[in-house]
């Protein structure tokens, strides 16, 4: 039987940034995911990096967290950050402006007033009716770039990821998690893994893998959000509108596209769920009302993603949720020694999450080395990864060559985003 330092269950954004921080502080992680990296909520959001400002008035702590991680992920991972910028544009609801600006204050994000004359010279297809707007510091985070990045760095390190293995159930000797029952779906069989401790990092499906555990009294609140895709890249810049966060309330240029979004309604199961008619006609009212030529172009396509929110008390309106993070112990809250839980959070605020559970993790194994993450620049693959290397990792000649061949071609770009994946199918 496989042993480990510890099991991390998961292999979104946050599974893989908790393997590189235990992994580059000497431990040895074993990640395991149920498909592919980035498959649930990590793969499906709208590519924000925020600047904490949309939080800044009714979320304080998450604004505050997001502020910190903004300016660390532009260091660390700089060939995953387009750093656009963020315009927040006031349309109608002028209370808002003052709160907003003295939120942000509080909170110490950065912002800059901007003439309105100013903002439709850099940004022409902006609806030219806005009343005022405030420049913040959001930008672009491409999430899959990010995510390989983080898992090479977890795999330089030491750390072993196993997608298609699906934890099935949990070990345990007495009151104590010892380790992890696997499914793996390439080859039919089951095994088992042991580690010392064993982190639930699975996203909406965290409550899942608890109760395995006979951990049945941490609440989540399951939202979907909805986002759409306009065939055509409208701003430099990240837009919000300047109100209290709600839906349809921000347009994220993502690539050569722009990410309309989102919407919020509370599920039950996050393997089956559907996108709800209305969510279409919704987000195009509000997109346009911030850029009116949406209604002319139309969206190409939608998708959705859970987010795995912290349930409080009997709050239901998802907008009120906080969008912090918490990191449970079940030994002191439900006397299941071994075993935590990372729920909440932000895609922006992942390594944050990942240095606490870390953290956490060290103190019960008496390790005694802090967090790297910080301050060490992740790898940028596609600069640290040889064809050779990619031979040697089973990588089809034929379509090394091809990635390879495209660099400082027209098609640099899109061969680059398939190298990526490339990357990601043969060295996990």
């Amino acid at each position: 039987m496989e042993r480990y330092d510890a099991i991390v269950i998961g292999g979104g954004v946050t599974g893989l940034a908790v393997a590189y921080d235990l992994a580059s502080r000497g431990l040895k992680p074993l990640l395991l995911e149920r498909n592919d990296l980035m498959s649930g909520t990590s793969g499906k959001y709208h590519g924000l990096l925020h600047s904490g400002a949309r939080y800044a008035v009714n979320d304080p702590e998450a604004a505050y967290e997001c502020a910190v991680e903004n300016k660390i992920i532009k260091e660390i991972a700089g060939h995953c950050v387009e750093d656009t910028g963020g315009y927040f544009v006031l349309l109608d609801e002028e209370e808002y402006y003052d709160e907003f600006k003295r939120g942000c204050k509080e909170n110490q994000i950065p912002i800059k007033d901007v003439d309105v004359g100013e903002a439709l010279r850099e940004e022409p297809n902006l609806n030219p009716n806005i009343k005022a707007v405030v420049e913040v510091q959001d930008a672009v985070l491409y999430a899959y770039r990010f995510a390989i990045s983080l898992g090479l760095a977890a795999k330089m390190n030491g750390a072993e990821i196993r997608t298609y293995n699906e934890v099935i159930g949990l070990l345990k000797e007495g009151r104590r998690i010892v380790g992890a029952k696997v499914f793996n779906k390439i080859n039919n069989s089951v095994y088992e893994a042991k580690a010392d401790v064993t982190v639930v990092t699975a996203g909406p499906w965290s409550e899942k893998i608890m109760c395995m555990a006979n951990v049945q009294n941490v609440k989540m609140v399951l939202t979907a959000g909805t986002m759409a895709v306009v065939p055509r890249r409208l701003s430099k810049r990240v837009i919000n509108k300047m109100r209290i966060p709600s839906d349809g309330d921000i347009v994220v240029p993502y690539g050569n596209n722009s990410i309309v979004g989102t919407t919020a309604y509370v599920i039950e199961d996050p393997d089956n769920y559907t996108i709800p008619p209305e969510d279409a006609e919704f987000l195009m009212d509000e997109g346009s009302a911030i850029f009116p030529m949406i209604k002319n172009i139309g969206f190409s396509r939608m998708y959705s993603s859970v987010r795995p929110l912290i349930s409080v008390g009997e709050e239901i309106d998802t907008r009120k949720i906080s969008r912090r993070y918490e990191i449970y112990d079940h030994e002191e809250l439900h006397n299941v020694e071994g075993l935590l839980t990372a729920i909440g959070g932000k895609f922006t605020t992942a390594r944050a999450m990942a240095e606490a559970i870390s953290d956490l993790v060290c103190k019960k194994l008496g390790v005694k080395k802090g967090c790297k993450t910080k301050e060490t620049k992740l790898p940028n693959p596609v600069e640290v990864l040889s064809a050779e290397q990619l031979r040697k990792s089973g990588c089809p000649e034929s379509l090394i060559r091809r990635a390879f061949e495209k660099k400082g071609t027209i098609d640099e770009e899109l061969l680059m985003n398939a190298l990526y994946v490339l990357i990601a199918s043969f060295l996990w």
